[in-house]
């Protein structure tokens, strides 16, 4: 899995340069971060194009997806009674209270219609909040936390905040905000398929 993260990881650092090098015209008249969005995600599904796991497996790269299975997706709501220590929205004292959002990720890498994540078939593989101008942004933040947590109905195995002005993503894994990429702990053995 070492391998397959850190490959989803490059061709995504390469598809927001792709942003910059053929879309330059959406950052300088400053769009709507969904349409920026949009071309990530454009650029990342066809450079995943390339390797076999991702066609064969059934793997989607989808954009504002909002469903869970037939109802809306929605983060915190396993939060109010989480225990769990390292979680980001309790050491960052993010104010969730009985709230239940009804939330789109900007940007998702997953297997649509499925949850099941285990040792041998992880479908929700990477989460993603895009913003343009902000140097942090604690509600993403608190949404990447709750997506990647282990009691959350999703537990994407990793998210990533991506601020366009500076590039520098910021890496969540299982609820926790990580300082750095190297942090990330690679703990399912898939086949690596290419």
């Amino acid at each position: 899995m070492k391998s397959r993260i850190n490959l989803i990881l490059k061709l995504l650092e390469q598809s927001v340069d792709l942003v910059y090098q053929n879309d330059k015209y959406l950052i300088k008249h400053s769009v709507h971060e969904q349409d920026i969005s949009h071309r990530i995600a454009f650029y990342f599904e066809n450079l995943l194009g390339n390797y076999a796991w991702f066609t064969q497996k059934g793997y989607s790269v989808d954009v504002e997806y909002n469903k869970n299975f037939e109802d809306s997706k929605r983060v915190y709501k396993q939060c109010s009674d989480c225990q769990l220590e390292h979680c980001y929205i309790k050491n960052s004292g993010y104010n969730i209270g009985d709230y239940i959002q009804i939330c789109r990720p900007d940007i998702i890498l997953h297997k649509r219609g499925k949850n099941n994540n285990s040792y041998s078939d992880y479908n929700n593989l990477l989460v993603i909040e895009v913003k343009k101008n902000d140097p942090s942004s604690e509600e993403d933040f608190a949404k990447l936390s709750a997506f990647t947590c282990k009691n959350s109905d999703y537990k994407y195995n990793l998210g990533i905040y991506i601020n366009l002005n500076t590039k520098t993503p910021e890496y969540f894994q299982n609820g926790k905000k990580l300082s750095k990429e190297s942090d990330i702990v690679y703990n399912y053995n898939q086949k690596e398929n290419r």
